[in-house]
């Protein structure tokens, strides 16, 4: 049983917590089988699975005994028992919630059933549990290519979406920053290109927003070959011809109504 409180982070570098305390698991192994468990906490994970993720193609042929020593050592540095043995595997005998691609996970769902006013909140929660790459410092070339890609990918989704949500409120010009961080980053990401023309044109800023155009389009000339997409290219005719349907949203200050006379004032009540 769990003696504290035990958090896993993998949104990173891999970082475990006991009761909001650090605790060293610096061996390179014993990381990598970390990570591996911690991916489907409650769920076993086979042998063969973690010696491809331990070794790659050359698994020794004592690889079980290796494995079994790395676990014992694992369960050693975490302090608790929280690691099963089954006759095939192991599993991380640990809630979800308490690994954080799993609370990013939970954030990001409920924030897509959430109300307008609550979606933002859950969407910034959710990118606070990111504290750099997934499986940053995981020495496993198998586990992070089989797992980094795909949670990346989640990371993405609900950046553009907060992305969008700014953008329909109006934060154009608080977004520039980071969007120009990111096409830089992801250059062959056309979604980010074309949030990022969007931002420059709602902030008065057309010719840049069109020399955005040209550069973006020089980099999938360049690295892929191809054009850009139908979507930015009419984004690009948008921003060239000033269509109205790309404009900056307006904000509608209702105008105050004169206050009607009656009779029983007492029935007056403040007008929202």
């Amino acid at each position: 049983m769990v003696n504290g409180v035990l958090e896993i982070g993998l949104l990173g570098p891999v970082r475990v917590l006991v009761d909001g305390r650090p605790v060293s698991v610096a061996a390179p192994r014993r990381q990598v089988t970390l990570g591996a468990l911690a991916l489907t906490p409650g769920r076993s994970v086979s042998i063969s699975v973690l010696a491809r993720y331990l070794w790659g193609e050359d698994v020794p042929e004592l690889a079980r005994r290796a494995l079994s020593t790395i676990v014992t050592r694992l369960r050693h540095d975490l302090g608790t028992d929280v690691i099963a043995s089954g006759t095939g595997g192991y599993t991380l005998d640990l809630p979800r919630d308490t690994v954080d691609v799993y609370r990013f996970r939970a954030l990001a769902g409920a924030a897509r059933s959430a109300r307008p006013a609550d979606e933002l909140r859950l969407l910034d929660a959710a990118l606070a549990c990111w504290r750099g790459r997934p499986l940053q410092d995981v020495a496993s070339e198998w586990l992070v290519a089989e797992h980094a890609p795909g949670l990346t990918e989640e990371w993405y989704a609900v950046t553009e979406r907060r992305i969008d949500l700014l953008l329909a409120a109006g934060g154009h010009g608080d977004l520039l920053p980071q969007l120009r961080d990111l096409t830089a980053r992801e250059p062959l990401r056309e979604s980010m290109w074309g949030r990022l023309m969007v931002a420059l044109y709602r902030a008065g800023r057309q010719a840049e927003a069109l020399e955005t155009y040209q550069s973006v389009r020089e980099v999938l000339v360049d690295q892929l070959g191809v054009g850009p997409s139908e979507e930015l290219r009419s984004l690009h005719r948008a921003v060239l011809t000033n269509d109205p349907a790309i404009a900056a949203p307006v904000t509608v200050t209702r105008p105050l109504r004169p206050v009607r006379r009656v009779r029983d004032r007492a029935r007056l009540r403040p007008r929202r």
